[in-house]
């Protein structure tokens, strides 16, 4: 019985979803809020998304500029993930690989990703959503300075880092 206890204990510890803001709005909350941030196959293509979510902030103007922030960082540590993959896979044997690998991925970012989409809930609460779309990253890849060979290997292997991070 005590196993039991532990165990069960243990998975709403553990597991479970995140509280979905304004969850009690008499509007439910977008899919992309309730997902959170991850990488996402969709209709649309392959999409690395960042959800910045903020609460007890009365001033409009500071939450939206507070969740914008938050889902920039959120997508930042989602890229970093996909930079470290990005790494694991190339061939290319060079000091500060990964760290060039990062610096020329996030020049391309700023170019491919930006806020789509704002909720707010009944509550207050403020989601912000900013999107990468992996067609676009693996576009700008080619339009930002760095090694053209390290570019071209990211760009051809982008597509398993991304399935690496949507599992």
């Amino acid at each position: 019985m005590k196993n039991v206890a532990i165990l069960a204990l243990t998975l709403v510890a553990c597991g479970g979803a995140k509280p979905v803001p304004g969850g009690g709005s008499a509007e439910p909350a977008p899919e992309w809020v309730r997902q959170g941030t991850g990488a996402f196959n969709t209709e649309a293509g392959k999409r690395i998304e960042g959800v910045g979510v903020v609460t007890g902030m009365r001033d409009q103007k500071i939450r939206r500029q507070a969740s914008d922030s938050k889902a920039k960082d959120q997508l930042a540590q989602t890229m970093d993930a996909f930079y470290q993959a990005l790494t694991k896979m190339s061939e290319i044997t060079k000091d500060n690989l990964g760290a060039e690998i990062a610096t020329i991925g996030k020049l391309a970012v700023e170019q491919s990703a930006g806020i789509r989409d704002h909720w707010v809930s009944s509550e207050g609460t403020e989601s912000s959503l900013d999107v990468l779309d992996l067609a676009a990253f693996k576009a700008a890849l080619q339009r930002v300075d760095g090694d053209e060979r390290v570019k071209r290997e990211m760009a051809n292997n982008a597509d398993r880092a991304f399935d690496q991070l949507a599992r």
